[in-house]
């Protein structure tokens, strides 16, 4: 005849417990918020390696529409002068051109500088007579600065004899 406890049920059988099923051990394989801690710590990381994804890509584009608005201020003022006016001018005004060929860019014309005759390479100095030279610099500056703190001078140059 087995032994009953007062309820009258068996004897709970006192067995050893599994190392690590205590409260701690529940803890430590609980998966409930796992997704939500690996989040936390790697969106900062993902967001700042986007933003500077995006700020590198400004700065290219920005390079490139510099670059184009003095070398077509250049070819302008070499082969035109006269028609190389600022939008809405009726004036020569080439560093006024070249601000208005940055396209997609608000550059004010204060960023060129134009230098009439200038020695642009060997065959300009040959013949006595120079070419056009533009050039550009203009500060680049970041959407989030405080994010970002960069300060990038771009710069481009051209010169058509």
């Amino acid at each position: 005849m087995a032994l009953l406890d007062p309820t009258g049920h068996p004897p709970a059988v006192s067995r050893p417990r599994p190392p690590g099923c205590g409260v701690l051990g529940l803890l430590w394989r609980a998966q409930g918020g796992a997704t939500a801690v690996e989040m936390a710590f790697l969106l900062p990381v993902f967001m700042l390696f986007l933003l500077g994804i995006c700020e590198f890509g400004r700065a290219l584009w920005t390079q490139t529409a510099l670059q184009f608005a003095v070398e077509a201020a250049a070819r302008c003022a070499a082969v035109s002068p006269s028609l190389c006016t600022a939008a809405g001018g009726s004036s020569m005004d080439v560093p006024g051109y070249a601000a208005s060929q940055a396209f997609g860019m608000s550059i004010p014309s204060s960023a060129f500088t134009y230098t009439p005759n200038a020695v642009c390479g060997v065959a300009s100095g040959a013949t006595g007579s120079g070419g056009a030279q533009v050039t550009a610099s203009y500060n680049f500056d970041a959407v989030v600065p405080q994010l970002v703190p960069v300060n990038v001078t771009l710069s481009a140059k051209s010169c058509h004899p």
